[in-house]
């Protein structure tokens, strides 16, 4: 594999390892931007995917119509606002309990899964 670290990647990577929720394209662009760093919207877009492609990013579909992408951690789920967006990690301790309920009463061995709560956060409610 050859994966060289450029400017561009380095730059991104940094904004994403940073990031404290699940970014989009844009953002990373506008980040990008705000560092006066000259780097078109074509690699931006070519970094996420070869980032995705070798294991380092989730990429998160949200609903929205587009990508958001993490660097890969602890398995967590997500809290999405739908009235303000924002995105809140969320380690499920009861998912383990569903994962083992799934294997015992359907034989069924979970490999991998996703979940995301969508809903009101605390100061939309307000």
């Amino acid at each position: 594999m050859n994966f060289k670290n450029t400017p561009a990647r380095a730059a991104i990577s940094n904004f994403l390892m940073n990031s404290p929720s699940p970014v989009d394209a844009e953002q990373v662009i506008n980040f990008l931007k705000t560092k006066k760093l000259n780097i078109n919207r074509v690699t931006v877009y070519r970094n996420l995917n070869s980032l995705f492609d070798n294991g380092f990013l989730e990429r998160l579909d949200f609903g929205e119509g587009k990508f958001r992408y993490e660097f890969k951690k602890n398995h967590h789920h997500h809290l999405i606002c739908t009235s303000c967006g924002k995105i809140t990690d969320f380690e499920g301790e009861y998912i383990s309990d569903l994962e083992n309920k799934i294997r015992d009463k359907a034989n069924f061995l979970v490999k991998n899964h996703t979940l995301e709560f969508f809903g009101i956060c605390k100061n939309c409610q307000k």
